[in-house]
């Protein structure tokens, strides 16, 4: 885990948003590669452990992807998919791939310029200066409104995607499979056989036009 991620971190308990205290054991090259990060409120604990950050509920982990290769012909291919999916147009935007959709992480990194946060990946994917790894089981465990965008396949559960709705700011898009419904307060912009493809709205600003003073 590079180590300027960690900002991005947070606990998964119900309580008030702030930043986890890192207790660091092991850093090399300004990646984390053993640590504890601890929450000032609950005082809840979350391992780092060789450079994964792991914020499972007991040890559960919503189902891992398989080490087989993704349905596409290449990594390259699906970080094209994906990256037109999120519109990720924003040089130094961080964006969230859960599952199959993280084999695109370092390809869409260096395509768009983007940091990627791979949640649940396959062995296969590494962590980078741009690519941090997460393992959950149903939080996702992001400050409000600090990604761009959100990508989750069939082994997400709808609890997860909710979760991660409140993660992505105003305006950007969240991914999921057809087999799980997109949170209502999400706009569909397209679906196909297998996923769809939401935009959180944009927050609404109360206009109030001010009396002339008398």
């Amino acid at each position: 885990m590079f180590i300027e991620i960690l900002d991005l971190l947070r606990c998964i308990n119900p309580h008030e948003d702030t930043w986890l205290v890192a207790s660091l054991k092991a850093v090399s090259n300004r990646f984390v590669l053993d640590a504890t990060l601890g929450c000032p409120v609950c005082h809840a604990e979350y391992p780092i452990r060789r450079g994964i950050a792991d914020f499972r509920v007991g040890g559960e982990i919503a189902h891992q992807p398989s080490d087989n290769s993704p349905s596409v012909k290449s990594r390259e291919e699906l970080a094209t998919r994906i990256g037109a999916f999120l519109n990720a147009t924003e040089p130094g935007a961080t964006l969230v791939l859960g599952g199959s959709w993280a084999e695109a992480a370092q390809d869409l990194s260096v395509m768009t310029e983007t940091r990627i946060l791979a949640v649940n990946p396959s062995r296969r994917v590494e962590e980078s200066e741009s690519v941090g790894l997460l393992k959950v089981s149903r939080e996702i465990p992001l400050a409000a409104a600090s990604v761009l965008g959100a990508a989750f396949d069939a082994s997400f559960s709808a609890e997860t995607i909710s979760s991660a709705v409140k993660a992505v700011r105003p305006g950007g898009r969240i991914v999921g499979p057809v087999a799980v419904d997109a949170p209502r307060d999400l706009a569909i912009l397209a679906r196909d056989g297998d996923y769809w493809v939401a935009e959180k709205p944009a927050e609404m600003i109360s206009l109030r036009r001010a009396r002339a003073s008398e």
